[in-house]
């Protein structure tokens, strides 16, 4: 078995991408086409994807629009074009962001509240409108493949009233993690993704290398830099002993010598996480900290040792919990998929007999729960499933992503990881988890 060592490591600096990837019109027909032929092949007329601020992934994968601060409601199937229900904000801004051609009908209660709602039709004649009547066959995608709908109750009464039926919970076509459309990435949105994991990755080593103490949460926040790309989640800093959850944003807590720091930064794509003790080397252990670690990082390396396309999720569970001592539990599912939501569904969880397929991207996300003591740590970071023909179109869209890559995978190697060629990482601080917070040369080294 590897032996673990905390050593001086020099880590790879590699910049954030100069631009922003641009996802071309082409792609979004394809994903379109694609959720047309799955609504034809289940037997539905009508297929209405809804969208808030918070659950616009589902519909910004489809057109290249989310709602912002209100919400809409998209609807296609038997009809000519598509049509996009929107409010009073929205009607003029989607026009110049969707990527797929539609019609824009005004619905003013998808609006903030108290403003005008006297221009618009109500629901049930905007749904007749779109083709909607007695006896069609509607599934709705909200944000959770659920058994009922869970969309807004007024919707989904709406589309009773019109149909006389209660539409399906349609959200697993595009978020199952078997065989969801939305779980295998083309190329040029795992451009994307690379490009948004650079920025998580970079803020979170930035965020590592400056902790000190008596810094405030607040302050070493100011690392998280999205350069105006979404987030899919709040900032997270938390200074303490003990950290409850790790999910509180940053405010006046204080760094203190001997206490646990955890940070974590999400833009639409990508997160990074990192979490351990403001301690030096040297410094007396505590809660068994260096003892949790060192079991952590080898259920993670293991973990990792097992992913691979084609590899079952179920079998890459077993073999994480096989290597797993009886100090800690798992927070959440060992792994799972990410998107431009920061959690688009999981394959890993026991007995799972899913296939991992080339184009998932996935975030290693091992959060262990200690049964005593109250040690905090944590590491998480992304990379994508890619087979040989992937990595070739990967190669000729963008080299110097692909170099980046393979600049990751070295770094792993160095670290001491064992990752079959599939495993492509996105994030900068790779499998580089850092036992000292107070001196973050040191990384966690397997010989």
């Amino acid at each position: 078995m590897a032996s673990l060592q905390f050593v001086e490591i020099d880590l790879p600096n590699l910049k954030n991408p100069a631009e922003v990837p641009a996802i071309d019109r082409a792609v979004f027909q394809k994903r379109f086409d694609q959720l047309e032929a799955a609504r034809s092949e289940a037997g539905l007329d009508f297929i209405l994807i809804y969208a808030d601020r918070e659950h616009s992934a589902n519909l910004a994968w489809l057109t290249g629009f989310d709602p912002r601060f209100e919400e809409a409601l998209w609807i296609q199937g038997q009809t000519s074009k598509p049509m996009l229900l929107l409010g009073n904000e929205n009607i003029g801004f989607a026009p110049s962001e969707i990527k797929l051609d539609a019609q824009f009908w005004l619905y003013q209660p998808f609006g903030l509240p108290n403003q005008d709602q006297s221009l618009s039709s109500d629901l049930v004649a905007l749904l007749r409108k779109a083709g909607l009547q007695k006896g069609v066959r509607c599934g709705v995608v909200g944000w959770k493949p659920l058994p009922q709908p869970e969309v807004p109750y007024w919707i989904v009464e709406a589309i009773h009233d019109v149909t006389g039926e209660i539409p399906i919970n349609a959200s697993g076509m595009l978020m199952n993690p078997r065989d969801g459309l939305r779980t295998t990435m083309e190329p040029e949105m795992i451009r994307f993704c690379e490009y948004a994991s650079s920025i998580t990755s970079n803020a979170i080593r930035t965020w590592v290398e400056n902790l000190e103490e008596g810094i405030t949460e607040r302050e070493s926040a100011r690392h998280f830099v999205s350069f105006g790309l979404e987030l899919s989640c709040h900032p997270m800093v938390n200074f303490g002993r003990p950290i409850p959850s790790g999910l509180k944003s940053p405010r006046n807590g204080r760094a203190h010598r001997g206490q646990y720091a955890q940070g974590a930064f999400g833009v639409i794509g990508a997160l990074t996480c990192r979490a351990g003790r403001l301690v030096e080397a040297g410094d007396a252990d505590e809660d068994s900290y260096l003892e949790l670690v060192t079991n952590y990082l080898e259920v993670v390396r293991r973990w990792y040792s097992k992913i691979c396309v084609g590899a079952i999720a179920g079998e890459v569970v077993a073999a994480a919990v096989s290597q797993k001592s009886d100090r800690w539990e798992f927070a959440l599912n060992p792994g799972h998929m990410l998107h431009l939501d920061e959690w688009l569904a999981s394959p890993f969880f026991p007995g799972s007999d899913i296939k991992l397929r080339s184009g998932y991207a996935i975030r290693q996300d091992i959060i262990p729960i200690p049964s005593q003591g109250q040690a905090t740590i944590n590491m998480e970071d992304g990379f994508v499933l890619a087979d040989e023909d992937l990595q070739n179109q990967l190669w000729h869209l963008d080299r110097a992503m692909m170099e980046r890559s393979m600049a990751r995978r070295a770094l792993m190697a160095k670290l001491g990881y064992e990752v079959h060629p599939d495993v492509l990482p996105l994030s900068n601080i790779a499998g580089a988890f850092f036992p000292f917070l107070l001196e973050p040369k040191y990384a966690a080294q397997f010989s």
